[in-house]
């Protein structure tokens, strides 16, 4: 794989955040309707989305697709009586479904993403959007030119809180923003490095579809270690920016309304995780914007002291905001305490 460039890197965060992508329902639904919907990858985060569209009453959970035998059946046993099948586009060929949820591992993000609209289903992606930027600009313009709902998850980006502090913040009442401080902790025993997971016995060349998972990659024997643990190598994977860097730039520039970055680094490498992974587990990268603002970001897996991350409480997203006359550093819950102090002082009312 080519190595990415600094202006990949650079057009990388801004795609993560335009990626949010909500276009107009194509119909109303009705007081006795229901979505009926389908899952593309029931792995561990598949399975909490599982577990959400079933508590959904509007929603009716009814096939899922995923190219490994077990978790099929572990998603049969959450839900009894749904179709599982080990090719998405069975799925996809389904009249029944109106929407798709996608939450396969990142490489394939992209074909999922456009054999979806191609069918015709509303979706839902996991972040983050795609694994390339080339990638990226194909489901963009599939988006624009569909007529279906297009979303993809990313933490805070529907909340209240992160609506009130992109106003309070474009109004200026919290001043000039010059820089913000983001970073992500945990801490990883040795020997048991982050993201490593135990192969299951059954994890076997007979039970997994190993051809739709490479998804174009270069072809060779069924690799069960790189299958479960996909998120250690660049092929399948972008590290940790893409898996939580991207919820915490996609906040930052959403609440200061930023535009594409004008300049970027990055530092890093495996300094900590030494077992055989190709993604950095220490990472320290700065963003300079064309409004005045440089925002930086880390992350370690050795030392979870100034935690942060989903590990925790969904609504934490600690930060460290400076304005030119001093620095708070606060968390979502603490900001938003800030910003209410600054909303009473002002005659404001939050949304919240």
């Amino acid at each position: 794989m080519a190595e990415n460039t600094r202006r990949d890197f650079i057009k990388r965060s801004a795609l993560g955040t335009a990626a949010m992508l909500v276009y107009p329902p194509s119909r109303v639904l009705g007081a006795n309707d229901r979505v009926r919907v389908g899952m593309i990858g029931v792995g561990g985060r598949g399975q909490e989305l599982l577990k959400q569209v079933l508590e959904v009453p509007s929603a009716q959970l009814v096939a899922i697709a995923d190219v490994y035998t077990d978790r099929r059946e572990e998603a049969k046993k959450m839900a009894p009586g749904i179709q599982a099948v080990d090719d998405h586009r069975r799925l996809l060929d389904m009249k029944d479904v109106d929407a798709i949820i996608v939450a396969s591992p990142l490489h394939i993000h992209c074909r999922h993403f456009l054999d979806t609209l191609a069918a015709g289903k509303d979706l839902y992606s996991e972040k983050t959007m795609t694994w390339s930027i080339p990638e990226a600009e194909q489901c963009l313009a599939a988006a624009k030119k569909s007529d279906r709902v297009v979303q993809i998850g990313l933490h805070h980006e529907s909340s209240g809180s992160l609506a009130d502090a992109r106003k309070w913040i474009k109004d200026g009442i919290v001043g000039k923003v010059t820089q913000v401080e983001s970073w992500m902790s945990r801490n990883t025993p040795r020997g048991k490095g982050q993201w490593v997971r135990k192969v299951p016995s059954d994890c076997t060349a007979q039970n997994v579809n190993w051809k739709a998972f490479l998804n174009g990659r270069s072809d060779r024997g069924f690799d069960p270690f790189k299958f479960i643990n996909w998120r250690l190598y660049w092929e399948f994977s972008g590290g940790n920016v893409t898996e939580n860097m991207i919820h915490q730039i996609a906040w930052i520039m959403t609440a200061l309304d930023l535009p594409e970055p004008s300049a970027a680094c990055m530092c890093g490498g495996v300094f900590s995780e030494k077992d055989g992974r190709e993604v950095p587990d220490t990472i320290v990268a700065t963003l300079e914007y064309p409004a005045d603002t440089v925002v930086t970001w880390q992350s370690t897996f050795s030392n979870s002291h100034y935690g942060l991350g989903v590990r925790h409480s969904p609504e934490i997203l600690r930060i460290r905001i400076t304005w030119p006359i001093g620095s708070i550093a606060c968390e979502a819950a603490r900001l938003r305490t800030l910003l209410l102090r600054s909303a009473t002082a002002q005659r404001l009312r939050p949304t919240w």
